[in-house]
């Protein structure tokens, strides 16, 4: 008779985040021996990747290794994020088919500090378990607010806990097919990566849990309401309950003094708690490898010739009206015409820095100049033709319509999965 497997923690990293899997995976090791842990790479499987893999001696699973049938057209067609996320209800599937009873998916920049009980009693009556964002609004103006909440969605999908059920399978079905088909990070088209999906989940299924637990999915956008305190030896406590897992989003592993770059509530004072678990999680990160894990290059960031693909020349693929299978290959139709419609940029030009809550600085010569532009505009055509140029602007980036402009395709309103 072979082992019965009981429960599993799985999380997914690309190559440059295998500092935050061996974090995370330790912290579960220590609170819950008896959980299995595995780790999908979303990366290429370069020799140098491999040899970092091995060194860790985490039991990973590649992307290419789900056997998605058009694999190639799913890795380039989703940047880094929307495909570390879109992958991971398959991944999940692909677990669950080892024989799992309870599977729990765990954002790397996650760490476990008590045994996961309050999740594995939650599964004892449900098969799907969520975290909300938040038990109580904030009202202070800061980010993030009920509004962020409302355009990224109501449940954290750092975390979802799911026993193998028909609901599980149902679910994970359906929010595959919407993932690997729609997963973009598109807030104004209405969805964000795997996680604005799952505010239908509870709508759609019945066996459904809200864990309200305040030691549970503890970061930046609560801390608004839960206190955290310390007791010593690793032990914290988060509203007078034990700290079951932290997740420390947006955090830099090189300035401990910063909670998260994606918020602007909260700030760390030393000495407290909170400064000492933001601080020791970023020396356990330096200490297992980040500085050289972060200078891995991501797998599917460029052609095969080295250029660099842009946003723009992911989403084009949606459009063009052939079925292009090797969109990597810089001899590829795709990539002729792209070149041609001169999407393509040029490798001499710098990538626009990521912007975030941290970066964003109005008084920018180039934030300036496009202020003044829009001024001038507005004196030229008028105010409210300027709103509608600038609703027009905003229809412009969702999914592939801005590529399909540039490309003379037509516009495509529906909602038709485009793998």
């Amino acid at each position: 008779m072979g082992k019965i497997l009981k429960n599993c923690a799985v999380t997914i990293v690309s190559g440059n985040y295998l500092a935050y899997a061996r974090v995370l995976g330790d912290s579960l090791a220590a609170a819950e021996p008896d959980f299995d842990f595995r780790v999908l790479i979303v990366d290429r499987k370069t020799p140098k990747l491999l040899e970092a893999v091995r060194e860790t001696g985490l039991n990973v699973c590649f992307a290419e290794e789900l056997n998605l049938p058009g694999s190639e057209r799913f890795f380039y067609k989703y940047d880094i994020v929307e495909l570390n996320t879109a992958l991971k209800p398959t991944f999940l599937k692909q677990t669950f088919a080892l024989g799992y009873e309870h599977v729990l998916y765990l954002d790397p920049d996650i760490r476990v500090y008590s045994p996961l009980t309050p999740v594995l009693d939650a599964l004892s009556a449900a098969s799907i378990v969520l975290t909300p964002h938040a038990l109580k609004p904030a009202m202070d103006g800061l980010r993030p607010s009920d509004v962020d909440f409302l355009r990224t969605g109501v449940y954290n999908l750092g975390f979802i806990g799911l026993k193998a059920s028909d609901q599980t399978k149902s679910m994970l079905d359906w929010w595959e097919s919407r993932c690997l088909g729609l997963g973009f990070n598109d807030t104004t088209f209405g969805i964000f990566v795997d996680q604005k999906w799952i505010n239908l989940v509870p709508c759609y299924f019945s066996s459904v849990h809200i864990l309200r637990h305040p030691g549970c999915n503890v970061a930046y956008w609560n801390l608004h309401e839960r206190q955290i305190e310390d007791r010593g030896d690793n032990h914290y406590l988060a509203n007078g309950s034990d700290l079951i897992f932290f997740h420390f989003s947006g955090v830099v592993p090189t300035n401990p003094s910063i909670l998260s770059k994606h918020q602007t509530r909260h700030c760390l004072q030393a000495p407290s708690a909170l400064s000492m678990l933001v601080a020791d999680y970023c020396q356990s990160l330096n200490d297992l490898g980040h500085n050289q894990y972060a200078a891995f290059k991501y797998g599917f960031s460029s052609l095969d010739d080295g250029t660099t693909i842009t946003p723009t020349m992911r989403r084009a693929l949606l459009v063009v009206p052939y079925d292009e299978q090797h969109p990597f290959k810089s001899a590829s139709r795709l990539q002729r015409d792209l070149l041609t419609a001169g999407i393509t940029r040029s490798n001499n030009r710098k990538p626009p820095r990521a912007m975030n809550t941290l970066t964003f600085d109005a008084n920018n010569v180039k934030v300036r100049i496009v202020n003044c532009f829009l001024r001038m505009t507005q004196k030229l055509i008028g105010t409210e033709r300027l709103l509608a140029l600038m609703r027009y602007a905003s229809l412009m980036t969702r999914e592939s319509h801005l590529p399909a402009v540039l490309l003379k395709q037509p516009l495509k309103l529906d909602h038709t999965i485009r793998q």
